[in-house]
């Protein structure tokens, strides 16, 4: 008898429960101890939503990797004027989850979208433990409207704002003030285009994070010095850059320079 293991079947319903018994145990135990504007049954609620949605929307990322953006999310619930973007939607995993957390919160979900996938490129990767990666054309697309049934059916709605097109022409006349970015955007020309354009936009105490810390190009543009004066701020401290593949960057108010 074959196991059915799509969206939606007890396979992986299993398996996303497994996953957070082990692998994401320790920044699961972390979420529901730091110290939140939550419940503990309010917590327990937002973790069965987020593998709700796991088990139903193709994602790109851990259930840990989610805690801690929605963690710094949930840290500043009832500022004024609250402010989420994220640029890389894919299917619309990533986009259900931060909108609840952001629901929450009682902020704005802003997300940024080619919403055709990976644009055409010539670049080529290498992971850090030195296998190559291609992005070819059309990976990860999630059409806008399916990316929108899938918040609507698992997410909060009512805060997201979708704005369809490349980055480097809907980021263009952007302006913040920002409290919490994700990039999940693969490309170094991609995630070159949403730093200068949103991390210098990021309010006192904001942070953006990128999701593709395990790329060698990403963690040397994020290494060099120059790019960081370009923008005219100093080089932030990343802490597991070279090793982690989410990386968390303080925003410029809060960034101390390398020493």
């Amino acid at each position: 008898m074959q196991i059915r293991r799509g969206l939606g079947s007890p396979y992986r319903r299993w398996q996303s429960l497994r996953f957070a018994l082990t692998r994401d145990r320790q920044a699961l135990a972390h979420f529901l101890s730091r110290r939140l504007s939550l419940s503990r049954l309010q917590r327990l609620k937002m973790l069965r939503a987020f593998m709700h949605v796991t088990q139903h929307v193709r994602g790109y990322h851990s259930l840990a990797e989610m805690l801690v953006v929605c963690g710094a999310i949930l840290e500043r619930a009832g500022q004024p004027g609250l402010t989420v973007v994220e640029c890389g939607a894919a299917k619309g995993s990533s986009t259900a989850k931060l909108s609840l957390a952001t629901a929450q919160a009682g902020g704005r979900l802003l997300v940024f979208d080619s919403f055709k996938g990976i644009p055409d490129n010539d670049e080529r990767h290498c992971n850090l433990d030195g296998r190559q990666v291609v992005f070819r054309k059309g990976a990860f697309t999630g059409r806008l409207k399916a990316v929108q049934r899938a918040v609507q059916a698992y997410g909060a709605p009512q805060v997201c704002t979708f704005t369809k097109g490349w980055f480097e022409d809907t980021l263009r006349d952007f302006r913040g003030p920002i409290d919490v970015v994700l990039l999940d955007v693969d490309l170094l020309s991609s995630t070159r285009t949403c730093l200068e354009a949103l991390y210098p936009q990021l309010r006192p105490g904001g942070v953006l994070f990128t999701q593709d810390g395990h790329l060698e190009a990403i963690v040397a543009l994020l290494s060099d010095e120059a790019f960081w004066s370009g923008m005219g701020v100093p080089r932030p401290k990343i802490e597991g850059l070279g090793q982690d593949k989410l990386l968390k960057i303080p925003g410029p108010a809060a960034a101390s320079p390398r020493t």
